[in-house]
């Protein structure tokens, strides 16, 4: 699968349509994954599985920063933050967190944890990703790297504090272009890794180490229609579940992914919720490196 390249966009209307694929909960409970939208700084999240404006909208990054989100002080609220690369200043990946989903500066003292590097012209090699990856309750940073072989293995660079230093887990995960994907899939209180393979498989990892998938199934179109994986805890019962971004209408392969659909288990199956939230104004090109859709709770 293609590698993830961000578009600079423009702040657009939200779409006003929603199709629910399955009895579902339009208004997730209180501490479920809410849908959030990256538009080159600007934040637009929403509390509710449904069309409509975003409920919080703010500034924080710029540019050509890596969108991420996470519990950085263990509060049990996730809240934004940011990795930075700086062409032409340093290869090192800059980490601005703060501990409110709000405009303001970082409250996490700013540190470098990883290197970008490219694996192609066009094709971004380094993924940051973050999780709490030794059930401390506190989510950190982490990068995922590609090989330079189409079909090399994927490293997995994981770090358990926010702040300088050499990864505290390394592993092997995946292979060629798979997506990574990082969640609580056994409701254990651990993040891990994960992956969706093109074209609509998901292999998910119980323990933050190498080895086979300990949940392996298929969802999603199965070729013709390009996805994007998105995860989050949809139901509040403390696992992380998939879910797809897909383009309306589906045969186009660019635009704004508006189209949520979710999945309360992981395993084969329809969509349990599915609604529009973000339009083409938040546009995504092929190749797509990084997914500037989030969840949050």
């Amino acid at each position: 699968m293609a590698t993830i390249r961000l578009a600079r966009t423009t702040v657009g209307v939200v779409a006003a349509v929603v199709t629910t694929l399955a009895t579902a909960l339009l208004v997730p409970p209180a501490a479920a994954s809410g849908p959030g939208i990256w538009d080159e700084g600007r934040w637009l999240l929403r509390s509710s599985f449904s069309p409509g404006p975003a409920t919080s909208t703010f500034s924080y990054g710029r540019g050509g920063d890596f969108p991420v989100m996470g519990d950085w002080d263990g509060s049990s609220t996730e809240t934004v933050g940011v990795a930075r690369y700086r062409p032409g200043v340093s290869d090192d990946l800059v980490w601005h967190l703060r501990d409110a989903s709000s405009a303001g500066g970082a409250t996490v003292p700013s540190f470098t944890f990883g290197q970008v590097r490219f694996v192609a012209v066009d094709q971004l090699g380094t993924i940051p990703v973050v999780g709490d990856w030794d059930g401390d309750g506190v989510d950190t940073v982490g990068v995922v790297r590609y090989s330079d072989d189409v079909d090399g293995g994927i490293r997995w660079e994981l770090r358990n504090s926010n702040t300088a230093g050499p990864p505290d887990v390394v592993l092997t995960y995946g292979r060629g272009r798979d997506v990574p994907v990082v969640g609580d899939w056994d409701g254990n209180g651990t993040d891990t890794p994960g992956l969706r393979r093109s074209p609509n498989r998901w292999l998910l990892r119980n323990s933050s180490s190498g080895g086979d998938a300990d949940l392996s199934f298929a969802y999603g179109s199965g070729g013709g229609v390009v996805e994007l994986p998105v995860v989050g805890d949809w139901d509040d019962d403390g696992t992380d579940t998939v879910g797809l971004l897909r383009n309306e209408p589906a045969s186009k392969p660019e635009g704004g992914f508006p189209r949520w659909l979710l999945r309360n288990g992981n395993s084969s199956g329809p969509a349990q919720v599915s609604f529009l939230y973000g339009n083409d104004s938040f546009f995504v090109g092929l190749p797509v490196d990084l997914v500037p859709r989030l969840a949050y709770r």
